[in-house]
Parts: C-alpha cells; structure tokens; sequence
C-alpha cells in the first residue's frame, strides 16, 4: 500500500490544533508559513472548546452552561436520517474561514472531535452521560456529516487535505466498556465507526493524547491494527520504551501505509530550560534511540515520520506558541540529521 504521509511531509511539523494564542488574526502571520497549514482553535474563547464547537450545530445543545444535550426524538432523527454536509459557522471555527481567503494550499489539515470523545464529554438534562450505542450512532452521524462538510468547504481551496480526528476519551471510552458500565456496544464496533468517518479523498489522521503503549484489548493494539492512517502520539509523557510485540505491529501499521506524527516537543513553558531547538534536538534523538531499541524500523520511520508536540498548545505562552511554529522550518533537517546517525 502506498504511504499516506506525502514525501514532502516527512520531518515537517504537525500542529495539533490549539494554540496559546487569544485572538484569531494573530496566528495567520506564521500559519500560511507553514509545510502543513492548518485550521487551529483559540481555546481560550470558549466558543472554540473542542465538544463546543461541534456540539454548537445540534438543535438543543445547550452552548451557554455545561455539555448538555436535551435529545428527542426530532433531534435524533434530524441527525440520523440525513446525508447532507454540516459545517460548524465561522463564530464556533473562525480558522476554517479566515485562512481560506483565496490562498491555494497544497496541503491542508483539520481536525474535528471523535464520536467517543463527544459521547463521553457531552450528558442529557438527568446527568448521565450519553454513551450507549444509539447515542454513539449519533455522534457517528454527527462528525461523519461535519468532516463532509469541512472537506467539500476546504477542497475549493486545497490540493490534499489531512482530516484528523481528536479522540482523548478513548482510553475512559474502553474502560467503561471492559468494567461492564457500558453493555451494548463494544470498542471494536466504535473504532470501525470511527474509521468510517473519514471522507474519500482525505488523508486519515488520528490524535490521542493519553498512553498510546497501553490503547489495546486483549492483543489487538487498537492504534496499529486498525485502518491505517497518521497517528499522533505523545512520546514526552509516554516515551516508546515498548515490547517487541508492539514495536512489531507499529512496523506493520507503516508498511501498510501509516505514519506517525511524534509529539517531541514539550507544550509547557515550564518544560523547556534551553532554546526549543535544543529541546527538539535532545528529545528527538532520545525519542528515535528508544524506538530504534525497541524495534521499530529506522527505514520506515524515516519515511513516514513528522514531528509535533506532544498535545496542543492551549496550555503555551504566546511566546512558546510562536517561537514553535516560527523555528519548524529546521524540523525536517534535524529530523533527516538524527534518523540517517542513528539507521546506521
């Protein structure tokens, strides 16, 4: 299978989404700078959280409190029942629309929220959460008609799109399943409505910040032996020490097309004592020694490897926010520097 990550991607950096920044015009300066622009979310405006924004679209989410959904019949069947594209507005994904101000992208990214991120987050009126299997179909429904509506506004102005898919409440998701408090549906069924979200022609992407080594069930390793796609995974929090098992199915999910996006770069002022270059370059050979240890392919991770940090960025300082995407333009380079060292 062909690689997902295009060639010229390699090295490059991956923006999460959310910045340390708290107005929307700033971040254009560096963002059409960019070997990957992509749509971004000022969380410090509350109208761009991440259950927020999608939530905003369902008649009866209630935007001004909690996440609560009043869900009826007539809201259930509105969402369900129809195949036409939603597209949050410009005051819920001000990027989606000021950076597609007749700029042609080569390449593009966004993201949106997974469905067991958006059931796990988001509860009725009675205060129960919403995760069951007619309210995951829902959300399915929900962000597969949203990533058809980011992809048919973006496409006017961008050649190749990569859709990510933001699904933190995975792991809580799983364990509920496995502890018996959720019965009617089961992980497998959720990842595969997952990987049905993704629209044709967009490149699949996938960002889970909590213990990728530990998202598995019984021995199937949910992020590697699923649909291909490009996986972010934090390895500052959770370094790549890994079984050879595991190392192994990461090999198979590059042959068969995936990439990986390393979160390397700390998303905390307090995490840096030097330059964010030397962070990088510190991190990056520590992080490719130990997957390299561990049994991941040096080839194929010099192939089909970008460079991130570790989550988002709404925790930085303007500062940090800018002085990361200002000094990506050396990512790739040190990148190819430490991967030829260490393929050796």
């Amino acid at each position: 299978m062909a690689n997902l990550l295009p060639e010229e991607l390699v090295g490059q950096f991956f923006g999460v989404g959310s910045l340390g920044e708290t107005d929307h015009n700033s971040p254009l300066l560096y963002m059409k700078k960019l070997a990957l622009p992509y749509s971004f979310q000022i969380t410090a405006l509350r109208e761009e959280d991440m259950i927020r924004q999608f939530g905003s679209v369902i008649e009866n989410y209630e935007e001004e409190g909690d996440f609560v959904l009043e869900s009826d019949i007539h809201t259930y069947r509105e969402i369900t029942s129809e195949d036409e594209s939603i597209l949050p507005d410009e005051a819920h994904m001000h990027s989606l629309y000021s950076l597609m101000d007749g700029t042609r992208y080569t390449y593009f990214k966004t993201q949106q929220t997974a469905p067991a991120t958006m059931c796990f987050s988001i509860r009725g009126s009675d205060g129960k959460q919403l995760l069951n299997r007619s309210m995951f179909h829902f959300f399915e429904r929900l962000m597969s008609r949203i990533a058809l509506g980011q992809i048919r506004h973006l496409s006017e102005h961008c050649d190749t799109i990569i859709l990510c898919q933001d699904d933190p409440g995975l792991g809580f998701v799983r364990n509920m399943i496995e502890t018996g408090q959720v019965k009617d549906i089961s992980i497998e069924q959720i990842v595969k409505m997952t990987d049905d979200i993704y629209p044709p022609g967009a490149i699949p992407a996938y960002h889970y910040c909590d213990d990728w080594r530990e998202l598995k069930k019984d021995d199937w390793y949910i992020l590697w032996d699923s649909k291909p796609k490009l996986a972010h995974i934090d390895v500052v929090r959770y370094p790549p020490d890994i079984t050879a098992e595991q190392a192994e199915r990461v090999n198979g999910f590059m042959k068969k097309g995936g990439g990986l996006a390393i979160g390397v770069l700390p998303n905390v002022d307090d995490a840096y004592s030097s330059s964010v270059l030397d962070t990088l370059e510190k991190n990056m050979t520590s992080t490719l020694t130990k997957m390299i240890n561990s049994g991941i392919d040096a080839n194929l991770m010099k192939r089909n490897t970008m460079i991130s940090t570790q989550c988002g960025l709404s925790g930085a300082s303007i500062r940090l926010t800018r002085e990361i995407h200002e000094q990506s333009t050396h990512f790739k380079s040190m990148f190819q520097r430490i991967i030829d060292r260490l393929a050796q």
